[in-house]
């Protein structure tokens, strides 16, 4: 099922939130209506019978806009959040990614959180949109790779987003494995840590340490 809950009449930006019935997008909406421009729309994709990359799919094909922009149902758009798409994604670039911050942390390293992604949507179609055997894990970051193929694709620091809880997704080795294998030279440079401090975080990481000490932490409250 796809609602909207917010419409234009012609919008310059569809933004796609994929989400399940159990979880509530209320929030998020409600930033949307916020904003400082209002030619865009918003298409929910609530649909448990989907998974992830099969519901992004599905809003960038009924998006009415040449720019598509994705967040999640957990995250907080600023009020300056679809102007900030608009000019990124007009000024030539087929995909740009932005920053997170909150629950979860990034800065741009060329990996495309999808939480915060903004992209041209006939070159997301040529390029065959996500694909579900990554959903879950890296399906944002395996999407803005391919992208790269097809056009400039950069990051954007005026592009911000704020993801207040912890993230819900956790470590597929499968899935960490098959990127490695179909992009082993992006891998190497972006993902793969050059230091000792580095490499011995990334152990842990791998092996789930982090995300246990986060279920702690939030269990607690913190931040």
């Amino acid at each position: 099922m796809i609602r909207n809950p917010y419409e234009s009449s012609e919008p310059r930006v569809s933004v796609v939130i994929p989400t399940v019935p159990e979880n509530d997008h209320d929030a998020v909406v409600a930033a949307l209506r916020n904003q400082t421009v209002a030619e865009f729309e918003v298409l929910v994709v609530d649909d448990a019978t989907l998974d992830i990359c099969e519901a992004r799919n599905a809003g960038i094909e009924a998006a009415s806009a040449d720019i598509v922009a994705l967040t999640d149902d957990d995250c907080r758009p600023p009020p300056d959040w679809v102007a900030s798409v608009e000019s990124a994604v007009s000024d030539g670039a087929v995909c740009v990614e932005g920053s997170v911050s909150g629950g979860r942390t990034y800065r741009g390293t060329g990996l495309y959180v999808g939480c915060n992604l903004a992209f041209d949507r006939e070159t997301a179609l040529d390029a065959g949109g996500f694909r579900s055997e990554y959903a879950g894990w890296r399906d944002d970051t395996e999407f803005g790779w391919r992208m790269e193929s097809y056009g400039p694709c950069r990051y954007d620091p005026t592009l911000t987003m704020e993801h207040p809880d912890r993230t819900r997704a956790s470590i597929d080795a499968e899935n960490e494995a098959r990127l490695q294998r179909e992009y082993p030279t992006r891998y190497e440079e972006r993902i793969v840590p050059k230091t000792t401090l580095g490499r011995v975080n990334d152990w842990l990481w791998r092996r789930g340490v982090w995300d246990a000490v986060d279920r702690v932490r939030y269990a607690g409250g913190g931040r």
